[in-house]
Parts: C-alpha cells; structure tokens; sequence
C-alpha cells in the first residue's frame, strides 16, 4: 500500500502565547500541503518517561496520585517530567521509579515511546518495563507537591479495572497493552 499523504507544512511564523512551570504555547502559521495558510496551535512540553515495574510475585506496582487537572486520583505507572538539565531517559526514569514507589530495578526493557496528544502537543514519554525490584535502603524523598502512594496488583485485577473502565490514564494503557502482548 503506497501511503500519499504529505508530511510537509512550511512555517511562516510562530507567535509565542504562554510559558508556564511545564508547557509553553505557540501559535504557528503554516502553508499546508495543499498551499492554503492554515493555524496551528502547538503546546511544547519537555516530554517524560514511564515504567511497568514488576515485583518478583509477578505483581505490578502502580501509584495512586491526585491529578488536579481531573480533580482525581487517577492509578498510573510511576512517571514523570524529563526536567532535570542534562539527565537522560533512562536516568530519569530510574530515579522516579525510586522516588515514586521506593524501588530500584536490576532489569529494564526500553519500550519505545509515545505521543500524548499528538495533535496540538509534543509531549513524547518514554516506557519502559522493570523487574527484579528491590526495595531502595535509602529513604524516598519528600516532594512537596505530590501526595503518591504505590500499591501492587495482580494482572487479573488490572484486567479487571480496564473492563470497568477504572484505570484512565493513557500511558498506563499503553504500558499494559504493550505488557499484554508478552504474557
């Protein structure tokens, strides 16, 4: 099958809208592919990583954590922001494993990564699969702002909250479709 969609836009101009503590916004003016000038709002994000940490039971440990932008607590893979200057994915993710959930992994899978909101956002997070977990000997460290609490379940159970639809974060269905089609 012979794909004929364009993949090119030409930038004309970029007015900046917003700057925040995580996102910033622009608004671009293109020449879509079809010559017409078109708008595009775009939020720029410095991306994350995401884990499926796996304890030596076979259970998987997810984090409970009030999101404000939902006004919940929503249940989700440990993860965070790639905000710290200089620090790879990988590096990254291991240390939000640890401060999120108290454990350190002997083994990691990198699992590629996704777009959020791939229509008007850059954010790219990276997944990865952990297991052989140990509990850290160092105490987590406080973060003022987070109030998480990890807690394990067996695959079943998991199973169970995607059919009831309980379980609604994006990344953590990505990372549990991903784990499915290893078992």
């Amino acid at each position: 099958m012979t794909n004929t969609l364009s993949t090119q836009e030409t930038l004309v101009s970029s007015q900046h809208q917003y700057t925040g503590s995580v996102i910033s916004v622009k608004k671009d003016t293109v020449i879509n592919p079809q010559g017409e000038t078109v708008f595009r709002d775009v939020v720029t994000h410095p991306g994350g990583v995401c884990v499926l940490p796996i304890l030596p039971d076979g259970r998987i440990l997810l984090i409970e954590q009030y999101r404000y932008a939902t006004g919940q607590i929503l249940l989700e893979a440990p993860a965070g922001k790639l905000d710290v200057a200089g620090e790879a994915p990988f590096e990254a993710i291991q240390r939000e494993l640890w401060e999120e959930t108290g454990y350190n992994a002997t083994h990691w899978e990198p699992w590629g990564f996704i777009y959020t909101a791939p229509g008007f956002c850059n954010e790219r997070i990276y997944l990865y699969k952990a297991w052989g977990l140990v509990e850290s000997s160092e105490p987590r460290p406080v973060i003022e702002d987070e109030a998480i609490e990890a807690k394990p379940y067996t695959w079943q159970a998991l199973k169970e909250l995607m059919l009831a639809n309980k379980l609604e974060d994006a990344k953590t269905l990505a990372l549990l479709a991903r784990h499915q089609l290893t078992l």
